[in-house]
């Protein structure tokens, strides 16, 4: 049908214009979804693939309420037509949006939901201890984040795509730094690489080089730090969350060095960047960073101040508070608010 087809090309342009020009993206993607109701398509494949499009789009820009609405009309149409598979992506997505959100109890509903389904498939349940591995890490069950990512590794076979792959040995990683186990952590970002390789995926790329950088720093080899680091940056070069990580990190070699204003100046802005993009972990690392900096110039006040600002940001990741949808809001310009936090624990 030629509504069918247009609907394909308005989306197809969508998807290839997501990073380059959201704004643009979401226009096709509204005109898609336009035309795919009006129509009254059937196809519910269609509909999912359309829906996951627009609905990332709309979050983008802090219209939560219509991306969440929309992806409970598409999982609504899939169990009446029982296509678990379509059924599996939706649930996902639900669940990240509202992990996203910082609503950790609501997630880990529907990514328990994806587990109880026996009739659900191998792929489905690995992104779901994935997910409950990243719930439990941000409530700093590390061992308990540890044993859903090892369960969800267990679970992988050669079939599946790299990069659940990837995401799964990463996710593994950071639960292993987490607990300064060194050697496990690196092993696991090295059986991650190749499959992130073959996922085409610069970020995760690029992570696996910041957690081997940290590890460096960790152990004590600056010169690897300092070479994973530089990797890590060539890797992705329009990366916001990497952006802060790396000038956290760089924060870090300079502090262990002895450079205090370039440490200084370092945490400073991966702080402002991390406030701005509502990297709320990052901005937390950045006041806790500059405590410690401002304490080994002697600068008490700012020390103290720092220290409390990392405090109160520790305790709202603790126990976050629930969001309003509605006050999330797009940013100024047609510019859409922080990325989709990325399917790692860190």
């Amino acid at each position: 049908m030629p509504q069918h087809t247009e609907t394909l090309r308005l989306l197809s342009e969508s998807d290839r214009l997501a990073s380059l020009d959201p704004a643009a993206a979401l226009a096709y993607a509204e005109e898609a979804w336009i035309l795919f109701c009006a129509c009254k398509l059937s196809d519910v494949e269609l509909l999912a693939r359309l829906t996951l499009t627009y609905s990332r789009l709309l979050f983008s820009f802090g219209r939560i309420d219509e991306s969440l609405s929309l992806l409970f009309q598409a999982l609504t149409q899939s169990e009446i037509s029982g296509q678990n598979l379509v059924m599996e992506s939706l649930l996902q997505e639900i669940a990240l949006t509202y992990y996203s959100l910082g609503d950790y109890p609501e997630a880990a509903e529907y990514w328990s939901d994806c587990l109880k389904q026996a009739s659900f498939s191998e792929i489905a349940k690995i992104n779901a201890h994935i997910g409950m591995g990243m719930i439990q890490f941000a409530h700093g069950e590390i061992e308990l984040s540890l044993a859903q990512h090892q369960q969800a590794i267990a679970l992988l076979n050669q079939q599946m795509p790299p990069l659940l792959h990837a995401r799964a040995w990463i996710n593994l990683a950071s639960a292993f730094f987490k607990l300064n186990q060194w050697h496990e952590s690196q092993h696991a970002l090295v059986m991650a690489y190749p499959y992130a390789q073959q996922a085409c995926s610069p970020e995760l790329i690029g992570e696996i080089y910041i957690y081997m950088a940290k590890i460096a720093l960790e152990t004590n080899n600056l010169d690897a730090a300092r070479l994973r680091l530089a990797q890590s940056k060539a890797s992705c070069k329009e990366w916001c969350w990497g952006d802060v990580v790396q000038l956290l990190l760089q924060g870090r070699i300079f502090l262990v060095c002895g450079q205090m204003d370039e440490a200084i100046s370092c945490f400073k802005n991966a702080k402002e960047l991390a406030a701005e993009m509502g990297f709320a972990s990052q901005a937390m690392d950045a006041h806790q960073l500059l405590s410690m900096a401002y304490q080994r110039i002697g600068n008490k006040t700012l020390a103290e101040y720092e220290y409390g600002c990392y405090q109160t940001a520790c305790i709202r990741l603790k126990a976050p508070a629930f969001v309003h949808h509605s006050d999330v809001k797009p940013q100024a310009h047609g510019k859409p608010v922080a990325d989709r936090v990325m399917l790692h624990c860190a």
